[in-house]
């Protein structure tokens, strides 16, 4: 697919090496000037990420329900009101097929849910909370006990956002409550989000990193 049916405000991943995996920061192009795309510096934890003039970059980018990807050079950074990198435009992108592992942000979103059982029956709605959230998966806080690989079906209750339903399964169980009035701690993946539902969770949280940063607020 060639790269100018991609217009200004289309959200981005800049994929990065952490801990010998690969992760996807939101970024979004916020401007075309010849053959140069201006995108948004990608931000992990309400801190800017260092990256340099010269610097080999791949971009991620979802168009028409298909993901593409494309690799550049950044040739410039600019700093303003919205800092941002100046890399080559890319000609081509290249359709992919691929797990990716989000960046997360540490928010406290309320969270409704059932427990799938056995027979197609539903449990009891369950309300809790994130820890974190990515649009992969999050980090969910809830006196409802669970083990590994429970499914569930879950409400994101995104603020001034209508909610979004998917089914989720529990990948780990990092802490168990062991008194009244605290909570279990459980690693969720998402099962059948759409992109739809996933680029709104993305946009929510690059959203709110730059809310944050301009509040000078950090994760």
């Amino acid at each position: 697919m060639k790269a100018h049916v991609i217009k200004v405000n289309h959200l981005l991943e800049i994929e990065m090496e952490n801990d010998s995996e690969k992760e996807y920061i939101p970024s979004r192009l916020e401007e075309i000037s010849g053959d140069y795309w201006h995108i948004s510096m990608p931000m992990r934890k309400g801190i800017y990420i260092t990256m340099r003039v010269g610097q080999k970059i791949r971009i991620v980018l979802r168009y028409k329900k298909t993901m593409f990807a494309a690799s550049t050079v950044i040739a410039a950074r600019r700093r303003g009101h919205i800092p941002v990198l100046i890399v080559n435009k890319p000609q081509d992108l290249v359709a992919i097929n691929q797990k990716r592992t989000y960046v997360r942000l540490s928010v406290a979103i309320p969270v409704g849910f059932r427990l799938l059982l056995p027979g197609g029956e539903k449990g009891e709605l369950v309300e809790g909370v994130t820890g974190d959230i990515s649009a992969g998966g999050m980090l969910l806080f809830s006196t409802q006990e669970m083990e590994k690989e429970q499914k569930i079906e879950i409400e994101i209750k995104l603020p001034d956002s209508e909610s979004i339903f998917c089914q989720a399964h529990v990948v780990r169980v990092l802490d168990k409550a062991t008194k009244e009035g605290t909570h279990n701690k459980y690693a969720v993946e998402y099962d059948d989000i759409n992109e739809g539902q996933r680029d709104r969770i993305f946009r929510f949280i690059f959203d709110k990193q730059r809310e944050w940063l301009r509040k000078g607020v950090t994760e």
